[in-house]
């Protein structure tokens, strides 16, 4: 029970109780039936007066919980940066993992805490290590538009053009997502605008897919095929035609996009238009010189 007392009050950062059970000897490592101990709660929520408390008490500092994360995760994820350099101070393990893979720098990448990254890549984080569905600390934060974390990253020499278990780099997943200015970031650092996914889409097919007309505009202006296909025919006019993105239909015709190319079925960027009732795109088509057959 004492020991329940002393994790929940290191979670609410109740010194006096936590320096009274340390007092009397208070098992300093033990865990809730998650596998939480005392130090995962305080670093969690940023306690950094608790976390010392416990660090001078000896306690594990690369305890695991049941899902492998440690105090460093989780203080990494929540961007208490002084809790995460106290936890290096005191030889937590930069490279611990999760049950999926996880680790610090990518939580602290998952959640844009440029100076957390930075914490833990002074002290030899794993750049390119990846989860179990094959995604690096890059990939999580050009997922998630964190363009300065990207570029810390990339400063840590992260593998541009790693790939996912599904062919998806960095640069597809920012196209996706549109998150323009980490698109741009990426395509100056020399990301491959050519890389496919393992249905082989690209970067500029996803981007104009969801309607993303900037970055559209940015992978041409970086020279992405526009004309490239995906397994089943399907190309990045064809998909912004069945979507209804008039202005990316507009900029890839601009761009030389083949208006006539058809999908592994016989589609075609009019007939998908046509069928959705995107009066405008279909407009469009027919003025660039359809073959309307």
């Amino acid at each position: 029970m004492k020991e329940k007392w002393l994790i929940k009050a290191s979670q609410n950062g109740r010194h006096k109780i936590v320096r009274a059970l340390l007092g009397i000897k208070v098992a300093v490592n033990a865990k809730l039936k998650n596998g939480i101990t005392a130090l995962m709660m305080a670093s969690q929520n940023g306690h950094l007066e608790m976390v010392r408390m416990l660090l001078d008490a000896k306690v594990d500092v690369n305890a695991k919980a049941r899902n492998g994360a440690t105090a460093l995760i989780w203080a990494s994820q929540n961007g208490h940066e002084e809790v995460v350099q106290a936890l290096l101070n005191a030889k937590a393990d930069v490279n611990a993992k999760t049950n999926n893979g996880g680790t610090a720098l990518m939580a602290a990448a998952q959640n844009g805490h440029q100076a957390v990254v930075r914490a833990l890549l002074d002290s030899k984080a794993s750049v390119n290590t990846k989860m179990i569905k094959g995604i690096s600390a890059l990939f999580i934060a050009a997922e998630n538009g964190h363009q300065e974390v990207v570029r810390a990253l990339l400063d840590a020499r992260a593998n541009l053009d790693a790939k996912g278990n599904d062919g998806g780099t960095a640069l597809l997943i920012a196209a996706q997502k549109g998150h323009q200015e980490t698109v741009r970031v990426l395509l100056n650092a020399g990301a491959d605008v050519t890389a496919e996914t393992s249905g082989g889409a690209t970067a500029l097919l996803v981007a104009a897919q969801n309607g993303h007309r900037e970055v559209v505009r940015a992978l041409l202006d970086a020279n992405a095929e526009v004309n490239a296909k995906m397994k089943n025919g399907a190309t990045a006019l064809i998909m912004a035609s069945k979507n209804g993105h008039q202005e990316i239909v507009q900029t890839l015709l601009e761009a030389n996009a083949d208006v006539n190319a058809k999908t592994s079925n016989g589609a075609t960027a009019l007939m998908l238009a046509s069928q959705n009732h995107h009066r405008e795109v279909v407009q469009l088509l027919n003025s660039a010189g359809v073959f309307n057959c």
